[in-house]
């Protein structure tokens, strides 16, 4: 062997093994997250698989929800139903699209983490002073996310099975899923090389999220329009029919997208340096110097872009939840065994306009909540990221520093209930129920103070543990709300209804408000909040 063959080999050895580092690194990097959301999408597909069980038991209960395609405003929000006379086929129906989005949302924020958010800081300029290119640790990095949504795909194939699922079906959804998730995380890889900001990347990726489904919202709304669901990984994911007669065009548009997507990306990233954008900023714009007078005013003015987003999303979904109004009360009206089924959980069957209200009232204090988790994770974005280490430089303490963070948090979650309350209350009126404003409003802001303990709880999690702090609060608000809604009508005994915070609210409008709980949640939330202030004086500042 002459000396250049020595060297060469010594050299593909030195970068296979800094390839494998950068797999390792990345897994370690997303592993928690892809645990978290494994877990999660497996728990809520058991938790819509049993329910279906108890409520539909029987071929005459479940041919009852085949007449739920007749309704354009159920078409849109959750597609046409497909095989739901069947355990998986419901599933996909009922809370598909809500996985979907789930995964996707996961799938985009963590690519963008990893591609822009690692440059942003400096620490991809580590990691290629080692013999790896720029693209070939792109790739690395996109194979370990379409790894962990595969993952994700496999749990809820697996769980869908086990529950009585068709397993040739349960595979398909769970490709599908994962497909779609990569589809996003696609999405959000090329946007990494167009665009410098990591905050920017996020958001148009998120925006393309919502796009998507829009165009699928649309081509629902109308059978003539059908053909516009071949336009989105959401139109994608209804056309699969992963339960009876599959489309496998579908399915390999699913596949296909991430591949494409990502290669696109690896090409691209070899056209820059690192640190640097496709897309450069403009030189010449003038500087923005409002909101920079306090560190309140400054994370109003970076994060208000996340709150228009959130407000506008749970809006439309409010106004969609209106408009179902009218197609609801049909429903259960042809249906007696499912009038008992909601009794059975609490509704009071004789004013189920009022019920449904309440529910949907629950549901928007679930998504409000998940903001002001999300909002907190704010903070720790801040934190991480050592801008707040020069912030704490000048004369500006911690307690007023978080203390601004969670003032803008629950002033957030008061806008985003107001807006939701009144879309619901406007597609209520399209629809001709004619309930009054102020009881949407009402069930609205009933769960207002369940938003204020998951804050206080998020600021605690966040000064104790701020790796956790995004994760571990919003888990337990959809954990909390699972067991509410889900709990009664599996005869779940009461000491662990108890343990739901929103099992203490009573069903605005159709119950008066219940003030004593409402006020003790409320005071709990800010005593949490309190501790976490205390808290976080305490503790020493920490990045990723």
């Amino acid at each position: 062997m002459t000396v250049l063959e020595a060297e060469a080999g010594s050299a593909a050895t030195t970068g296979a093994s800094a390839g494998r580092a950068v797999l390792g690194l990345t897994v370690r990097l997303v592993r928690r997250g892809a645990l978290l959301l494994a877990l999660g999408l497996a728990f809520f597909a058991a938790v819509e698989a049993l329910s279906y069980l108890a409520t539909y038991p029987d071929a005459a209960s479940r041919s009852t929800l085949a007449q739920f395609q007749d309704s354009p405003a159920v078409r849109m929000m959750q597609g046409f139903p497909h095989a739901v006379d069947t355990v998986g086929g419901f599933v996909v129906w009922d809370a598909g699209w809500f996985m979907q989005s789930i995964a996707a949302i996961w799938a985009l924020l963590v690519t963008g983490r990893l591609l822009r958010g690692e440059e942003e800081s400096g620490r991809a300029e580590f990691v290629l002073t080692g013999p790896v290119g720029a693209g070939r640790v792109l790739l690395a990095q996109t194979l370990v996310i379409g790894s962990a949504l595969l993952l994700a795909g496999a749990a809820v194939a697996v769980t869908l099975t086990a529950t009585g699922a068709h397993a040739g079906g349960a595979v398909l959804f769970g490709l599908g899923l994962a497909g779609f998730g990569g589809a996003f995380a696609g999405v959000a890889a090329v946007l990494s090389q167009l665009f410098l900001i990591r905050r920017r990347t996020t958001a148009i990726a998120a925006v393309a999220l919502g796009a998507a489904y829009l165009v699928r919202v649309v081509a629902n709304s109308d059978e003539a329009l059908g053909g516009l669901r071949w336009l989105t990984p959401y139109g994608w994911m209804d056309e699969l029919h992963a339960f009876r007669e599959p489309s496998w065009t579908a399915l390999t548009l699913l596949l296909l997208a991430p591949l494409v997507l990502a290669a696109a990306a690896a090409r691209l990233r070899r056209l820059r340096d690192t640190g640097g954008s496709l897309l450069a900023e403009r030189d010449g714009r003038p500087p923005r110097d409002r909101l920079l007078g306090g560190p309140t005013a400054f994370a109003w003015r970076a994060t208000r872009g996340m709150l228009a987003g959130w407000t506008a999303g749970i809006g439309l979904y409010a106004l969609v939840m209106g408009l179902l109004v009218e197609a609801v009360m049909d429903f259960i009206a042809d249906d007696p065994s499912y009038r008992e089924v909601l009794a059975s959980i609490g509704w009071n069957v004789d004013q189920v306009v009022s019920s449904f209200v309440g529910m949907m009232g629950t549901l928007v204090g679930m998504l409000v909540s998940l903001h002001a988790c999300w909002r907190i994770g704010a903070a720790r974005a801040e934190e991480s990221s050592g801008r707040l280490d020069a912030v704490l430089t000048r004369p500006v303490t911690r307690s007023r520093w978080l203390g601004g963070h969670l003032a803008l948090t629950l002033a957030g979650a008061v806008v985003i209930t107001c807006a939701a309350g009144l879309l619901m209350w406007t597609g209520a009126r399209l629809s001709d129920s004619g309930i009054p404003l102020a009881d949407v409003l009402g069930a609205a802001f009933n769960s207002l103070p369940v938003t204020v303990f998951f804050t206080g709880l998020a600021v605690l999690v966040y000064a104790l543990a701020p790796r956790a702090a995004v994760v571990l609060p919003a888990a337990l608000v959809f954990t909390a709300y699972l067991m509410e809604t889900i709990g009664p009508g599996l005869d779940w005994p009461e000491p662990v209804l108890w343990l739901s915070p929103f099992h203490h609210l009573a069903i605005v409008p159709t119950e008066p408000f219940a003030a004593v709980s409402a006020a003790v949640l409320t005071v709990l939330g800010l005593a949490l909040a309190g501790l976490g202030l205390l808290a976080f004086e305490r503790r020493d500042l920490a990045g990723d």
